[in-house]
């Protein structure tokens, strides 16, 4: 499996956050993911909460038709070092803050950091610490529409479309529009967030 961004292969994992996948199910975009990855792989506490009672039946609806076609489900085993750091950046302390963290984003930074991979997510506020100080790169629903206009698997005009709806689900996105984040950020994101490590 494995992402590109510009003319750089990724040959890592990528871990999901809710918060990042949830912003193409809303939308039906499921296909965008499927056209740049060979599979998704999300932490089962991500899964769970994307199939809690109070999730929005189109959300768990576009989640299932991807489920069946190309989403891997990971377990942290109960008291692997896995399970040990899960709870470690969960409970905060790790963080130099000592914040608290959910489930599904301590899990996935946990599998990334672990597996070599990168994380997914929209949560910089809350990631942003881990990935600088475990060294994990991170990519965001933003940089993944940006790549799939860049492959041509959707217009720019499809992705403003696209944003917009998510923006209306009241998804928090960077910029106002999709053009204005392609044009003044992404190429920033792509710098500070995946710094050519790989």
């Amino acid at each position: 499996m494995f992402f590109i961004m510009g003319q750089i292969p990724l040959n890592k994992p990528v871990f999901y956050d809710t918060d990042c996948l949830e912003c193409f199910l809303f939308v039906d975009a499921g296909h965008i993911l499927e056209e740049l990855f060979s599979k998704i792989i999300i932490p089962e506490q991500v899964y769970s909460e994307i199939m809690a009672e109070n999730t929005p039946a189109i959300v768990k609806k576009n989640f299932k038709n991807l489920k069946n076609r190309f989403v891997e489900i990971k377990e942290i085993s109960f008291l692997s070092q896995e399970y040990t750091t899960y709870n470690l950046i969960k409970k905060g302390l790790w963080s130099k803050t000592g914040k608290i963290f959910g489930s599904g984003e301590s899990a996935a930074i946990t599998l990334a950091h672990l597996n070599n991979g990168l994380v997914a997510s929209n949560n910089l506020s809350d990631v942003e610490e881990y990935i600088e100080s475990l060294d994990i790169e991170l990519i965001t629903s933003s940089m993944i529409l940006s790549k799939a206009v860049e492959r041509d698997i959707i217009s720019k005009e499809n992705a403003d479309d696209l944003w917009k709806g998510m923006i209306n689900k009241g998804i928090k996105l960077p910029k106002e529009s999709f053009s204005d984040y392609f044009d003044e950020l992404y190429e920033t994101d792509c710098e500070r967030f995946l710094n050519n490590k790989s």
